[in-house]
């Protein structure tokens, strides 16, 4: 009789603690906005490796000159809006501007022997639209963890510098244009992703890595000769080049 009646007593403090603590709990997302507005930074991961970053691509002309890029780095802002329907899904849409600054250098080739020609500054500015579908997982503390995926409208070219004249001195004293050739001016993308979202008081910190791309061709490097004279018979190409940008950075969201 006395175990029984120990065990309802127990029994009874545990459902009592149960919803006592029910209601002391608030979910993390019971405030929930569904609008909500924000800025951010970004940069580019793995510069130096070809395959994502397009701009190292070279030209070059056999016994003459070689085109080839030494320095390359990306830098983004954007402004940031995202609809929740609910706390797992959202829309998520951003205007990014892009600045790409690319140093590249022109040497030439005769007789097994290297030297410089001049060098390249060239900054490219443009302006991307991406637009995403996301979905998260919220812990109790109200941090989360968030997927999304989308596509995306990039400007190509939007603003460059005029191409630079250069010229080495050879038996036809060569001279060319170094430039960029676009094929378009408006580029479409998928974009894949992850990131997090930390609440710090009316704000939250979204640092995110994303990967955009595109498999359509949109550019290429150019080297066109000035004079019938040149060592160079006609305008010398790059492969082409696409997007494929791998970026990291920050949101402040409120």
């Amino acid at each position: 009789m006395k175990k029984t009646f120990f065990i309802s007593i127990v029994v009874a403090m545990s459902m009592s603690m149960g919803v006592s603590a029910q209601e002391n709990y608030s979910s993390p997302t019971a405030g929930l906005e569904k609008h909500q507005f924000g800025f951010g930074v970004g940069t580019t991961l793995l510069d130096n490796v070809g395959s994502f970053n397009q701009f190292l691509n070279t030209v070059g002309y056999s016994g003459s000159f070689n085109l080839h890029t030494v320095q390359s780095s990306l830098f983004t802002v954007h402004f940031d809006y995202q609809y929740r329907f609910n706390d797992s899904w959202s829309i998520e849409a951003r205007l990014v501007y892009k600045h790409r600054h690319i140093i590249q250098h022109m040497t030439f080739v005769s007789d097994g022997c290297y030297g410089l020609i001049g060098s390249l500054n060239s900054v490219y500015r443009d302006i991307a639209i991406p637009v995403t579908a996301n979905f998260r997982w919220v812990t109790r503390s109200g941090s989360s963890f968030e997927l999304f995926a989308g596509a995306g409208l990039t400007t190509l070219g939007l603003s460059v510098k005029s191409p630079a004249t250069l010229g080495f001195n050879d038996m036809e004293n060569t001279r060319f244009d170094i430039g960029i050739e676009y094929d378009r001016s408006i580029d479409v993308y998928g974009v894949v992703g992850f990131q997090f979202e930390i609440p710090y008081g009316a704000f939250a910190l979204k640092p995110f890595v994303s990967l955009s791309y595109s498999p359509m061709n949109n550019s290429r490097y150019t080297v066109t000769p000035l004079q019938a004279t040149s060592a160079i018979p006609g305008t010398k190409t790059s492969t082409p080049m696409h997007l494929c940008e791998l970026q990291c950075g920050i949101t402040v969201q409120f």
